[in-house]
């Protein structure tokens, strides 16, 4: 096998659906240069083109499809695409990075962005074959659930379409809907379904392209090694076989778990939500491009009221999150569940906070059955948390209605102590690892562009490294004791700047950072290296993630964050965990918070600073 040396980024393609129009423009090399291409470049366009007076859901808004630089190439696991816009769940940025086949399909023909501008009339899709970009109607599918819609969006060409759909939750423009595409892969958080809802944009689909990007080369040392550093690697075979999906006891185990909405870290009964509790399920393994891990599959239910179903596997988050989260742990029923969201276009994470957010305030009387349109909201009802998925995604309802507005609208909207039980930081659900026992990810949920959320700042590090390798890459051994707060501020510095770059490259995270582990981006920079065909290091990366970071916090701030927005909910700041490995444990935010502020340049008050954006080239984007 040889390399191969990028010779066509490809077009920034503009599609109005105001008047169907269609207009392609080169990309100016400094753009890549600076920003790379997926999450970087999307930041550019947001940053550009948006102020502080567009509306999530108004024509305003663009919806912004990117594969990254390197999606689609001879690298293995380079299939990522990033999708962006102005949030309507958080009124931030809205970011979501997925797998599947979409962005190389993209890439083959041709594209390095597709902007979405403008709101059509009647329901439309688009589909891309052989390089054009073709709007058609899609009144015969507006309605449809979301793995049909991708169905009926292959069946218009005879090559392999991949397809990008959403579901009747962003039709309704749902503030958590996502996209989902193929099988098994969803563009979730941030609500960037409910964005193509309000554009009346139903699906993409895009064949294979036959765009010729680029040149074969001789020399594939970087691939090769990329492969055998996977392959090799001691925890390759159980990524394999359950993706991460048996990190719901292993969190347990850490004492850092979520049980019932954040009451407890751990649960004696945990064995029955994690992935090895279907271990015995058959299952037939799928992958993204090029990807030799093939962590996605399809379960055949062989047990249980469900038995005769195929579903696909939910991964750790969504396990957690619509499982113990909800004191559920039925783990078929979690399953069942997190098709059920797929199918609507639901973020199953951000739902599962919903739904444990409703459920702990009904176990504590703040709403009743009354409230709820009689539904028995008590922990562990799966029959209740499906009717309200329902409820949720059609906006059904007084709960229903409430819910499908997001965490904060729905606490600020109940008033009392509602707000006290809805774990988030800037409108986005919290994720499945206490904050707590895990002092790195706190300050990751805290300060990130999107929201409480781990994957856009993956500080695996400070549990995954041993001391010696924390102090050769971060200088402090610290660093991998996840219980003290020391070193921490450097790591989630790091683990963002790191996180952008790979999103930007369109590397999946799970062999680059969870096997991989390349966090001095040295392999990346060769991968880069290697396909662009010029020489870039792992320091030009590392500036490349710095600057990305800084446009997005910048394009929050134009949005109205400010410092306040960097916090924790109070629980995790102020009650100690009761037992277990991370007994006694708060979050000491401030000294952390204040650490990184100073390492990223910022002001005390968050904001860059002037010196800062003229080092990273950002000053003339960073208008007010």
């Amino acid at each position: 096998m040889g390399g191969f040396i990028l010779t066509n980024f490809g077009k920034i393609v503009k599609v109005s659906l105001e008047d169907n129009s269609v207009k392609r423009a080169a990309p100016d090399k400094e753009l890549i240069d600076k920003f790379l291409a997926g999450r970087g470049i999307n930041a550019y366009h947001l940053l550009k083109k948006l102020d502080g007076n567009t509306a999530p859901l108004s024509s305003d808004n663009p919806i912004i499809f990117s594969p990254g630089l390197l999606t689609g190439s001879e690298v293995y696991s380079s299939s990522r695409l990033h999708v962006s816009a102005l949030s309507p769940l958080t009124g931030f940025l809205g970011s979501s990075n997925v797998g599947g086949d979409l962005g190389a399909r993209l890439k083959s023909n041709g594209i390095l962005s597709l902007i979405v501008e403008g709101k059509s009339e009647s329901p439309v899709f688009i589909l891309i074959d052989e390089g054009e970009v073709e709007i058609r109607s899609a009144e015969d599918i507006w309605g449809m659930k979301a793995s049909r819609t991708r169905k009926k969006v292959a069946e218009e060409k005879e090559r392999n379409v991949s397809v990008g759909a959403i579901g009747p939750a962003g039709e309704n423009m749902v503030s958590m809907a996502c996209i989902t595409l193929d099988n098994g892969h969803a563009a979730g958080r941030t609500g960037m379904g409910a964005v193509m809802g309000s554009k009346r944009l139903k699906a993409i689909g895009a064949s294979p392209g036959d765009c010729e990007i680029g040149t074969e080369v001789d020399d594939d040392e970087p691939v090769s090694e990329f492969l055998d550093s996977i392959q090799s690697h001691p925890d390759y075979e159980e990524w394999s076989q359950y993706d991460n999906s048996t990190s719901v006891k292993w969190a347990d185990e850490l004492g850092a778990g979520t049980v019932n909405n954040y009451r407890h870290v751990q649960a004696e009964n945990i064995e029955q939500a994690d992935g090895r509790s279907f271990k015995d399920l058959p299952r037939k393994p799928s992958s993204c491009h090029r990807c030799p891990v093939h962590c996605k599959a399809e379960l055949e239910i062989t047990r249980g009221p469900h038995e005769g179903e195929k579903a696909e596997r939910p991964c750790y988050e969504p396990l957690v999150a619509l499982g113990p989260k909800c004191g559920n742990f039925d783990v078929l029923e979690t399953i069942d569940l997190h098709n059920r969201c797929n199918e609507l276009g639901l973020d199953s994470v951000e739902v599962g906070g919903l739904l444990a957010f409703a459920m702990d305030l009904y176990d504590r009387g703040i709403i009743d059955r009354e409230d709820t349109g009689g539904l028995d909201l008590s922990w562990g009802n799966t029959e209740a948390m499906d009717e309200l998925l329902d409820k949720i995604s059609q906006k059904k309802g007084w709960l229903g209605k409430l819910l499908s507005q997001g965490l904060v609208n729905a606490a600020e909207e109940i008033g009392g102590r509602a707000g006290d039980f809805a774990y988030h930081v800037k409108g986005l659900a919290m994720t499945a690892m206490d904050p707590r026992g895990f002092k790195g990810s706190a300050l990751g949920y805290a300060i990130g562009n999107r929201g409480g959320d781990f994957t856009s700042i993956y500080g695996r590090p400070e549990y995954s490294f041993d001391e010696k390798m924390a102090e050769e890459v971060f200088g402090k051994s610290e660093v991998a004791d996840r219980l003290i707060e020391e070193g921490k501020p450097e790591l989630v510095k790091r683990a963002a700047i790191v996180s952008a770059v790979v999103d930007s490259l369109g590397i999946c995270k799970v062999p680059l950072l969870s096997l991989v582990e390349d966090y001095d981006s040295s392999l990346s920079a060769r991968l880069t290296s290697e396909i662009i065909g010029e020489e870039i290091s792992p320091k030009d990366l590392l500036l490349i993630g710095e600057r990305i970071i800084t446009a997005e916090r910048t394009f929050n701030i134009r949005m109205g964050l400010t410092s306040e927005d960097d916090r924790l909910p109070a629980k995790f700041t102020s009650e100690e965990i009761e037992s277990g490995p991370a007994e006694g444990e708060v979050v000491e935010l401030d000294k952390m918070l204040d650490e990184y502020y100073s390492l990223m340049g910022l002001t005390a008050e968050g904001l860059p600073k002037r010196n800062k954006l003229r080092e990273l080239g950002l000053d003339h984007l960073a208008r007010d």
